[in-house]
């Protein structure tokens, strides 16, 4: 099974995710905003990062962008409920124009999230 960052301000879906994984055997760290990914994941590198796209200190497009740069094999998966006038499929799409692999739209299903982290952890 694989390490996943889970970097999500909104601690409901935070501990929702972290469920899904831990229960499906995967290790997984949280991260209440993207500066704590950073620092995360910068202490303890991971097989794969979940981060929520709107978050204080540091946003997920912006955490994207930095962890891409400095390591592009990192694999990481957006989700969004959207934000104000944003659509999540806005947000989203411009999250994989970012790097991200896959997109997943709040709220989400246990099953979906669980597929699209095999496809992520198998992909090359």
């Amino acid at each position: 099974m694989a390490t996943i960052l889970v970097a999500d301000d909104d601690e409901s879906f935070r501990v929702y995710l972290v469920t899904i994984l831990k229960q499906a055997g995967h290790t997984v760290l949280e991260a209440e905003d993207g500066q704590s990914a950073m620092e995360r994941f910068a202490a303890s590198p991971v097989d794969l990062i979940i981060t929520d796209i709107f978050m204080p200190k540091m946003d997920g497009i912006d955490l994207l962008s930095a962890l891409l740069m400095d390591r592009p094999q990192t694999r990481v998966i957006a989700i969004s409920g959207g934000y104000k006038a944003m659509s999540s499929q806005l947000t989203l799409e411009m999250a994989r124009s970012f790097g991200a692999m896959d997109i997943i739209t709040k709220p989400f299903q246990a099953a979906t999230v669980l597929q699209k982290v095999t496809q992520a952890l198998e992909s090359e």
